[in-house]
């Protein structure tokens, strides 16, 4: 019955070392126990090669999405590189660092200057309506595909309504449209 005290004391103390300390702390405790623990202080060696090469491609603070596109996704470069804390505050909770869309022109271009109009949703700098802030399946870290994404809010009769949509069955609405604004609505390219 000791025995069995013991054992049961000794795995809430090495649980309570686990999920309570700091993660060098806690790297200790399990490597200590555990081969093949990977240390959070060195980064790994996929990672170090990712980061070398983007700082290499990276002169700049302007970022591309082209860096971090696989066949299945697009990510966004901080969440590609895990760098939370170029978007969110990391003292606490999950808040941004700055207001929407300002956080995103730290880093994007600021083209609402350069056009004299702006779609509503520019306008009103809500930039995740469209664009997914992580990762997306679609280009452009696009939250829908295609017509899906300006009919979403765009009712499909009023679009249909107007002659020259009548053969765009399968066209993308940007390739005719820019959706960020432009010298008057429909914001034609």
């Amino acid at each position: 019955m000791k025995r069995l005290i013991l054992f049961v004391l000794n795995f809430l103390i090495i649980l309570f070392l686990i999920f309570s300390c700091s993660p060098k702390t806690r790297y200790q405790v399990l490597s200590f126990f555990f081969d093949g623990v990977p240390n959070p202080e060195q980064p790994s060696k996929k990672q170090s090669n990712r980061l070398a090469a983007d700082s290499l491609n990276n002169k700049s603070r302007k970022l591309t999405l082209r860096q971090h596109q696989t066949p299945e996704q697009t990510m966004h470069p901080p969440f590609a590189d895990r760098d939370c804390g170029a978007c969110h505050d990391m003292r606490g909770g999950n808040s941004l660092i700055a207001p929407m869309p300002d956080l995103c022109y730290e880093c994007h271009d600021d083209f609402r200057q350069e056009m004299p109009k702006l779609h509503g949703l520019v306008e009103a700098g809500a930039c995740t309506t469209c664009h997914h802030p992580h990762v997306s399946k679609n280009k452009m870290l696009l939250t829908r595909s295609g017509q899906e994404m300006c009919l979403h809010c765009h009712d499909t009769r009023d679009v249909q309504k107007n002659e020259v949509h009548e053969e765009v069955e399968a066209m993308a609405c940007t390739e005719c449209h820019d959706a960020h604004g432009g010298e008057e609505p429909p914001f034609l390219k």
